[in-house]
């Protein structure tokens, strides 16, 4: 009876601490991200998530930039909504597959 009682108890504190340790992003695998440009430069761009998080995404050569019209990266303007399309590399950098560049702020 106590080997069973302890098993459960065992087996529910295993189930609690499993539900609160959050999915984390595993190297060579896609992921989104989704935020506002703060700024954009020829290998990098970086922006704000929707969480307010600062996140930096190296670019390279074989960066696609969805926009209408074309643009390069360094031509997305700071306040831009992009959704990037990016590999997690094993030093947990992320390098954009694809950018979509969004709408930008309308002048004030």
């Amino acid at each position: 009876m106590m080997k069973r009682l302890l098993a459960m108890v065992s087996a529910l504190v295993l189930v609690t601490f499993a539900a609160r340790v959050p999915l984390l992003a595993h190297a060579g695998h896609e992921h989104k991200v989704m935020g506002t440009v703060t700024m954009a430069m020829t290998d990098h761009l970086s922006l704000k998530d929707k969480d307010g998080k600062e996140v930096t995404v190296k670019v390279t050569k074989d960066t696609k930039v969805k926009a209408t019209p074309a643009i390069k990266v360094e031509e997305i303007k700071e306040g831009t909504r992009v959704v990037v399309s990016a590999v997690e590399e094993k030093d947990k950098t992320l390098t954009a597959k694809t950018i979509e560049v969004g709408t930008a702020p309308a002048a004030q």
